[in-house]
């Protein structure tokens, strides 16, 4: 899980930092750094699986137009990100070790820097990467979305000593900057590489339980689930063959393998998806996943209320979203984060409470020690949507806030430049008396729907 991210260099991210709760909510028009933030999110879960150029070529744009522009010809050298984590207590690698790590609160920054070489090619450097455990007397994110009791479960008490020194650290050594990872309670004294002669992050590298609290770390980056459900995609039953996977894609690829796997697991798993999307669609009475040996796939088919049955191929995209939603929830496998751009494409208004309300559970109940540490993030522009996640009954561990486009005068060079720069604001009290104002005020022009009037107005009520 993601508790925090702070930005700087990137796109339209200048001193930028945002706190996320299990659910949040960034509402907000087009255009105004939503998606930026998604970006920036998704390169960092890349970087900790793969290296630089990889990374960077999978972005919108090119390595260059991923830096901030400043003006007309000015563009950042440095690129920095912070972000913060609850991860799992326990890791498992690839061969079969196990271990559980001593603290579940990490801090992970990386910088990457714009060089050129003897040649005048451009090229990208790591020149600072790091990850340290939070101090837990500073750990007001714990303190503010856990209750005191579930503490110690999701932040395991240490009885003995206290960890001073970083899991991965960066320093000069003779003129020569070198990130190195000390033994992280392994015998022996870690290993160290210069900067200049890496192609990717430390953390990358690393792939066992010897050193857990980064791999653990790395894992957590990489379950980051980017969705970008496609019509297409959904509809197609799973072809059986030697690379068949049997996990969602962000495109909704793979739906009915994911389904039969969790078919054989548990039989169980599937009447309560049936159950759930009877709860959301009442016509419909029952989800099946069939084994069509003859053509060699996997089908997805529905039984309505009229005792049809109709495969995936002709349902609805709504229908098909809710549909791998449900899905989700009852995947054992499913934990860590769903980044879920524009969620109300293809769901009528009619639908929009049952989608907030679907969308709610996937993320984890901290009060269940049993619950997967779940997370889901939304970016929307969609009125409804936003008036629909004030509306829940539960508003614990559940965040808005207000993205916009603003303009900032800045030094380059000792230069003034102008520059348009994404603020967040959040959509609570507590914050500053000049910040609260700005945010209703724009949150009301910007949820238009007259279904939100009283709510916007009891919310802004001083306490």
């Amino acid at each position: 899980m993601i508790t925090k991210i702070e930005i700087e260099g990137f796109k339209t991210f200048r001193n930028f930092e945002i706190e996320f709760s299990p659910f949040t909510v960034i509402a907000g028009a087009n255009a105004s750094g939503k998606s930026n933030l998604f970006d920036a999110i998704r390169l960092i879960s890349r970087l900790a699986e793969t290296d630089l150029k990889t990374a960077f070529n999978e972005q919108r744009g090119n390595s260059n137009e991923l830096f901030t522009l400043y003006g007309s010809d000015e563009m950042a050298d440095l690129m920095k990100f912070a972000v913060e984590l609850l991860v799992n207590k326990k890791v498992k690698d690839n061969w079969g070790g196990e271990k559980e790590v001593k603290y579940t609160r990490l801090r992970y920054e990386i910088h990457i820097k714009r060089l050129v070489n003897e040649k005048n090619i451009e090229y990208l450097s790591i020149v600072h990467e790091k990850l340290i455990k939070l101090d837990s007397v500073k750990d007001y994110w714990i303190k503010n979305n856990i209750s005191s009791e579930n503490i110690a479960y999701w932040r395991p008490k240490v009885p003995v000593g206290k960890r001073g020194i970083p899991y991965i650290d960066t320093e000069e050594k003779n003129g020569i900057t070198t990130i190195k990872v000390p033994a992280d309670g392994r015998p022996g004294s870690g290993k160290e590489t210069p900067a200049n002669a890496i192609s990717q992050t430390i953390l990358s590298g690393i792939n066992s339980v010897d050193y857990p609290h980064i791999f653990a770390a790395k894992e957590e980056m990489k379950s980051w689930k980017f969705l970008q459900l496609n019509s297409d995609s959904l509809r197609e039953p799973t072809k059986k063959d030697l690379g068949m996977k049997d996990t969602i894609t962000q495109k909704g690829e793979n739906l009915a393998s994911a389904l039969f796997r969790i078919k054989n697991n548990d039989p169980y798993a599937l009447k309560d998806i049936s159950r759930k999307l009877n709860n959301l669609l009442p016509n419909l009475l029952e989800v099946n996943v069939y084994d069509d040996n003859s053509n060699r796939q996997y089908i997805i088919k529905i039984k309505s209320d009229d005792e049809r049955e109709f495969s995936s191929r002709v349902l609805s995209e709504g229908t098909l979203r809710i549909l791998t939603l449900c899905i989700f929830e009852y995947d054992n496998e499913h934990k860590g984060l769903i980044c879920f751009e524009e969620p109300e494409n293809g769901i009528h208004p009619f639908r929009m409470k049952s989608i907030v309300a679907l969308l709610k559970d996937l993320s984890v109940n901290f009060s269940d020690e049993e619950s997967y540490p779940r997370q889901v993030i939304i970016n929307t522009h969609s009125p409804v949507f936003v008036g629909e996640v004030f509306k829940l009954d539960e508003q614990k561990n559940v965040k808005v806030w207000f993205s916009k486009m603003v303009s900032s005068i800045t030094m380059i060079n000792n230069k003034k430049a102008k520059l348009a720069i994404t603020k967040m604001l959040p959509v609570e009290k507590g914050i500053s008396e000049d910040e609260r104002k700005f945010t209703y005020n724009e949150i009301i022009k910007y949820l238009e729907s007259s279904d939100f009037e009283e709510t916007i107005k009891e919310f802004s009520k001083d306490e």
